[in-house]
């Protein structure tokens, strides 16, 4: 089997621009609990600066956080705060592609090249053979932009601001990790490529049709697509795991903040996205056939390591995972400083999704750690 470096995540980029300080909310209290509360202390032992816990069943709703917004401010990390939450933008993103399946907009089944330029078709490797279920899988060879920008490129500078269609020329002329359908390697270019495809056919940004459609209707007041808000929490990187947590706010910022940038730009907190992972597991967003056929596993032939061994296979958008019999889907993510994951788990109808504002291995073993989930799908 091919050796897994399996990318629950989304990038780096340039810093050029600064930005302020995390505000200082108020009247926007931690839900007490004792369960979230011992997964939070485990976050605080591992370093992380600040984190962000939602739990959502049919027992009830709590929203948690500890540590700190901002730490030269002294701002303590409330539930109201906004995060980063990388990656899992292309859950969003594949629910919106289904959505506009539902509407008789497209066919997932579609060549993705009916939808966009023909300049795109002619210097993306594999796009005029690749169907759209097979971006939404990573079944598509598309090579993946980040891989074309160099760690200069993301420091000094050049890159801030690029949005979707400026990183998919990154790829132009660049050779397909294989042929469309013939095996599986995460691109966060096939996420780029469907925003493109819903802008085509809505006449509008995709930002904007997910708004319209998604954040207005389910009233996702903390979930912001574009500039960042004055909630948005600071962002830390412990860059030699040594325990010291270096200010990289502006990196995230210039990484992501170009338009349309659904393999990883949306910001959110974990409560809204366990509002929106309820309302979507429950069939409130797109019909159950939807969900089943997003569930639709592309074979991966990967090889993870053990502690990853409860994520089973990426459907459309979706990791598939099992904790001890419990089978759940949705997403990681990671823009650097920023980490996340939000799963649904549709037999207990239980939501949960955990944020935290700062990275390092030992933080990233207790985010991506079984035991993390089991814990709260205990309670």
């Amino acid at each position: 089997m091919k050796k897994l470096i399996i990318i629950l995540c989304f990038g780096l980029a340039a810093c050029n621009e600064d930005m302020p300080g995390a505000v200082r909310l108020e009247n926007c209290g931690s839900t007490k609990n004792a369960a979230i509360e011992a997964v939070g202390k485990r976050f605080l032992e591992a370093g992380t600066v600040g984190v962000n816990i939602a739990l959502k069943s049919p027992q009830g709703e709590w929203n948690y956080s500890a540590g700190k917004a901002d730490l030269a401010n002294d701002i303590d990390l409330s539930p109201c705060h906004t995060l980063r939450i990388g990656s899992i933008s292309k859950t969003f993103a594949a629910i919106l592609i289904m959505k506009l399946q539902e509407e008789g907009k497209l066919s997932i089944n579609d060549k993705a090249a009916k939808y966009l330029p023909e300049e795109y078709v002619k210097n993306v490797e594999n796009l005029s053979e690749v169907t759209i279920k097979q971006v939404m899988q990573h079944t598509s060879g598309i090579r993946n932009y980040l891989e074309i920008r160099t760690f200069m490129d993301i420091y000094n500078g050049s890159l801030s601001g690029d949005g979707s269609k400026e990183n998919v020329r990154r790829v132009f002329g660049k050779k397909a990790y294989f042929k469309p359908g013939e095996n599986w390697q995460y691109s966060n270019t096939n996420y780029l490529l469907l925003a493109m495809i819903i802008e085509q056919i809505e006449g509008k940004s995709a930002y904007e049709v997910m708004k319209q459609k998604f954040f207005d209707p389910l009233q996702l007041q903390n979930t912001i697509a574009g500039k960042a808000p004055s909630s948005l929490s600071r962002g830390y990187y412990d860059s030699f795991n040594n325990g010291l947590m270096r200010d990289l706010t502006t990196v995230d910022y210039d990484a992501v903040g170009g338009l349309d940038m659904l393999d990883g730009g949306l910001i959110s907190n974990a409560h809204d996205m366990n509002v929106f992972m309820d309302a979507f597991g429950k069939g409130k967003i797109i019909s159950q056939a939807s969900i089943t056929e997003m569930q639709s596993p592309s074979n991966a032939n990967v090889e993870l390591p053990e502690e990853l061994r409860y994520i089973k296979d990426y459907g459309l958008g979706l990791f598939l995972i099992d904790i001890n019999g419990q089978k759940g889907f949705g997403h990681g993510g990671n823009v650097h400083c920023f980490n996340g994951v939000t799963y649904y788990f549709p037999d207990s109808g239980t939501s949960i999704s955990i944020l935290v504002n700062s990275y390092s291995t030992k933080i990233d073993k207790v985010l991506y750690d079984a035991g993390t989930l089991e814990s709260l799908l205990q309670f």
